[in-house]
């Protein structure tokens, strides 16, 4: 993953001009931290842990950093509205839920009304041979 790109991706979504350097770093934690929150939510539907988060999902890390971002003065609070638009911190992951679950090694997570039948499956090939 190119975190540079990133960086810039992000400046140009929030009309950061690229020669002004004042908030790189600042933007840098956004994305490192965007990073963690990932690969944490990936490894929680992973049976194998990941330590990087794949290529694909770039998109997601620049998102949440951007959101990250813009959170910024209001940690702490769980909404927040400015000049008539609301916005609520809550949960930065959960519109890519589907997107991870996607992704994540050996899919360890049950969907709703499916029952689990990893057991049934070993069952049935331990005694068939």
């Amino acid at each position: 993953m190119d975190k540079a790109l990133i960086l810039e991706e992000v400046k140009l979504f929030k009309g950061i001009s690229d020669k002004d350097t004042t908030q790189d770093k600042l933007i840098e934690l956004a994305i490192n931290e965007s990073v963690d929150r990932v690969l944490a939510k990936l490894n929680e539907f992973s049976e194998d842990e990941l330590t990087e988060v794949p290529n694909r999902l770039t998109f997601i890390i620049r998102d949440v950093a951007i959101k990250r971002y813009n959170r910024l003065n209001s940690e702490g609070a769980s909404a927040d509205s400015e000049e008539g638009r609301s916005f609520n911190w809550d949960k930065y992951l959960d519109e890519y839920e589907t997107t991870l679950k996607s992704a994540a090694v050996g899919r360890n997570y049950q969907a709703k009304g499916i029952p689990n039948t990893a057991w049934m499956n070993a069952y049935i090939t331990n005694a068939l041979f």
